[in-house]
């Protein structure tokens, strides 16, 4: 939590740039152009501004509440000395990607007398130091946040759908392969694997991490290649997709097995 103190400079203020892709990071684009803008912001509001007082984020998502990222906490420290009255970024999202982190953190640096700047908010430049300016800005965030709800929703259902046709719905399933017109069919030594663990669990009252380290010892790896661990166990014996199985024809020997469920 910010504290409150008395401000000992109104036009010292501290910038945040963040940028969320490695490749956005190497190519420098992305920091590049968000400092040049926030720089001209200063500028015309006359707000003070040094070079080692612009922090930048690297490849951190702006999902992660803006106090638990490694440059936020830096952020955070500088604004807790008294010493900013003013805190500048780019775009809403360089900030924030959650409504409840957004609204929670303008409310401290408000607390804090400390005013916070957006210089590009859908064109338009955006100073919680106005009612109007937070008024708009809340709207704004929660109108974001539903559009990433709606897309969500619309990428679930897609995935669903491609699930439903067997078609290919993610990088690699354990258990599955994906024939050459895109469409998953049952991998029959990954599945005897599957029912392999099932039964170890259900039937022998094996632990999980008993029968990853089971596998482990018999050589048998993962999709791609690597050793099991119990919780990657646990997510392949619960995924319900493996049920769609019993629309393929089981192998002439399937059944030979113990283990092996029809």
């Amino acid at each position: 939590m910010l504290t409150s103190k008395p401000i000992k400079d109104s036009k010292k203020s501290v910038a945040y740039i963040r940028v969320s892709s490695q490749k956005q990071v190497d190519e420098g684009v992305s920091i590049a152009a968000q400092k040049r803008r926030i720089k001209e912001y200063a500028k015309f509001k006359g707000l003070t501004l040094d070079d080692s007082d612009i922090l930048i984020e690297k490849s951190v998502s702006g999902g992660v509440p803006i106090w638990d990222r490694p440059v936020g906490r830096v952020l955070k420290r500088k604004l807790m000395t008294g010493d900013y009255s003013n805190l500048i970024t780019m775009k809403l999202d360089r900030m924030f990607r959650l409504v409840s982190d957004m609204l929670a953190t303008v409310d401290e640096l408000n607390d804090a007398n400390i005013s916070f700047h957006i210089v590009d908010m859908n064109g338009e430049a955006v100073d919680t130091s106005t009612p109007m300016g937070r008024f708009f800005l809340t709207m704004m965030g929660a109108m974001a946040e539903m559009e990433r709800g709606l897309i969500s929703e619309r990428t679930q259902i897609g995935m669903n759908q491609l699930k439903a046709d067997h078609k290919k719905f993610t990088h690699s399933i354990y258990g599955w392969d994906v024939d050459p017109n895109g469409m998953l069919i049952p991998n029959w030594i990954e599945q005897s694997h599957i029912d392999y663990m099932k039964w170890q669990i259900d039937t022998n009252g094996m632990s999980a991490a008993s029968v990853a380290r089971s596998l482990n010892r018999q050589g048998i790896t993962g999709k791609r290649g690597g050793k099991w661990q119990g919780n990657a166990i646990t997510r392949v014996t619960s995924n319900k997709f493996h049920l769609e199985r019993k629309k393929f024809p089981h192998p002439g020997n399937w059944g030979s097995k113990p283990w092996q469920r029809f």
